[in-house]
């Protein structure tokens, strides 16, 4: 009889302290210019218009790196402090938990401009992605 195989760590879960030193690279490096859209000087990640922390820096930022130049968008890191309010002068915000959402938020457009359209479809569908 064959015997079974050895059970082996998830290749997942073996790059992910690799996939969190690589993120803290990026961030560092792209902190290191200060961003021409929110105007955060060198040192500070990107704030949305209300004074958070932005999720993601913003493009002009990462592009002056040329290993980070083509990519769509390089994420803020959690120690960063996403989504909490800052103030000039204050420490960075407290990381998020690991419970909390862990993927982007997608919002979808359903409506019926007329009597005969029937709504239920355009939900079903808006689920399904």
């Amino acid at each position: 009889m064959a015997e079974a195989p050895e059970p082996h760590e998830h290749a997942e879960s073996a790059h992910l302290p690799a996939m969190a030193e690589e993120g803290t690279r990026d961030a560092d490096e792209v902190e290191r210019h200060p961003c021409p859209r929110c105007a955060v000087a060198p040192g500070s990640p990107c704030r949305s218009r209300s004074g958070a922390v932005a999720g993601t820096y913003h493009t002009g930022r990462f592009t002056k790196i040329p290993r980070l130049a083509k990519l769509l968008r390089v994420i803020t890191l959690a120690d960063r402090g996403p989504g909490q309010p800052w103030r000039p002068g204050t420490p960075p915000p407290a990381p998020l938990r690991d419970d909390g959402p862990s993927a982007d938020i997608r919002i979808g457009y359903a409506r019926c401009s007329a009597l005969t359209q029937e709504l239920q479809s355009q939900l079903d569908a808006l689920a399904t992605t």
